[in-house]
Order: C-alpha cells, then sequence, then structure tokens
C-alpha cells in the first residue's frame, strides 16, 4: 500500500511557511570577528613597571616594544623578575661585565636561538631596561655592557612619557 500525497497539503505547504537561513548570518558574524581581531590594537602598556622603581621621565614619541625585561633597582638587578645580581655587589666591583646579569640573559639568548632554528621565529635581541631615575650611572652602563655582551644588543630604557 503506497501512499499518495493530497494536493490539498501540497499546496498549503507553499503558501506562507517563512524558514530564518542562519547560515549567512553565521558567516556574517564569523567575517566581523575576525575583522575585529585583525584591528585591535596592542598599543597599550607594554611594560609593566616594577613597583619599587621611580622611573625617569623623557618627552619620548616610540611606542614601546616587547623584549627581556632587565629592571635595575637600589637593591637588585633583576633578569625577568628573577634576582640576578646585588646592586652593591655590581658597584663594588671594577669590572664592566657582570657575570651572573650575563649568565641569565644567555640563558634567554640561547632558548630564543633554538626557538629561531625549530619554528624560524626571528630573534631580535632585543630587551627592555627599567631602572630607577636615581641609580649612578656607571651601574646603568654596566648593565648596558652586560646586555650588549649577552647576545642582547637592542636596548630600550623604560621611561614616563611627559606631556610638553
Amino acid at each position: 500500500m503506497a501512499y499518495i500525497p493530497s494536493h490539498k497539503k501540497k499546496h498549503r505547504h507553499n503558501q506562507g511557511e517563512v524558514r530564518l537561513q542562519l547560515t549567512s548570518m553565521m558567516d556574517m558574524f564569523t567575517i566581523i570577528l575576525v575583522f575585529l581581531l585583525k584591528t585591535y590594537s596592542t598599543h597599550g602598556q607594554l611594560v609593566n613597571p616594577s613597583n619599587d622603581l621611580t622611573l625617569p621621565s623623557s618627552r619620548i614619541q616610540a611606542i614601546p616594544e616587547l623584549g627581556l625585561d632587565v629592571t635595575v633597582s637600589n637593591d637588585w638587578i633583576l633578569v625577568n623578575n628573577k634576582p640576578a645580581a646585588r646592586t652593591d655587589d655590581v658597584l663594588a666591583s671594577e669590572d664592566y661585565l657582570i657575570p651572573s646579569v650575563q649568565q641569565e640573559m644567555l640563558k634567554y639568548a640561547t632558548e630564543a636561538e633554538k626557538m629561531e632554528r625549530t619554528y624560524g621565529a626571528k630573534f631580535s635581541g632585543k630587551v627592555t631596561i627599567q631602572g630607577d631615575k636615581n641609580i649612578p650611572y656607571r651601574l646603568l652602563m654596566r648593565v648596558m655592557y652586560t646586555c650588549g655582551q649577552a647576545k642582547h644588543p637592542n636596548m630600550r630604557l623604560v621611561v614616563y612619557k611627559t606631556e610638553e
């Protein structure tokens, strides 16, 4: 026994039934989401200043860049927030090179070079130096010299931007 549909039901089906097509709406939302993600700006605060530092002020116009973080406070020299050397010990030494800081920075450099070989991510050798505005100049010079000797020659000093 076969079922034969009647013409009345077929005709009634075509009269007023409306269906909402969600496929095109999902495509539209996906395009909007991709557009917003591509245009999202990350030029906000890239560096978080240490709480125990008073950074110097400058009229710098350059946008900060990410790099290895070196903090020079009145008591410690930190590499990525890990203590590497005491400031008093560095000032007591006559040598420009700070071996413990260099050793810590070389760990990061060799890891970045390994990532470059494995994944192709270019190692830039960038370092951001946060220094208290009251530290001696010779201490800052020693830190900068050590950064250069530890395969991080692209140095940026973190400062507060002042308005003119």
